[in-house]
């Protein structure tokens, strides 16, 4: 396979209900009822990609959280978006802590990551 060259744009976008994941602080009014909220939801998130993408296999970007365990109720939802691409989309599945991106074609990737902290109350 040929190697291909990603440019990796990372999107830290507004998770659930408006509250930011990341430097931002997060309104009063966005507790969700449960205290631990505001603290999960401002930690460094770091985004490790392959050293060398290749066409047609499975390249893996691992995401690691500052604190990876979250309590009952909470989950990370990841999302990629294409926001450039040569002449066909690659195929991508947002997983955590690892999400899965296989280009089907050579070129100028573009790629968005959304990292989002989930909360649901039971």
């Amino acid at each position: 396979m040929l190697p291909l060259k990603l440019k990796i744009a990372w999107c830290m976008l507004w998770a659930l209900l408006g509250c930011a994941w990341g430097s931002m602080g997060a309104p009063s009014v966005c507790s969700f009822g449960d205290p631990q909220f505001g603290e999960l939801s401002h930690q460094h998130v770091e985004i490790e990609e392959p050293a060398q993408y290749r066409v047609g296999e499975e390249n893996f970007v691992i995401i690691k959280l500052e604190k990876p365990d979250l309590p009952s109720g909470y989950f990370v939802n990841v999302l990629v978006d294409t926001l450039e691409s040569p002449s066909s989309l690659p195929v991508m599945q947002g997983w955590y802590p690892k999400t899965s991106i296989r280009p089907l074609s050579e070129g100028r990737h573009v790629i968005g990551i959304r990292v989002n902290l989930i909360y649901k109350s039971s």
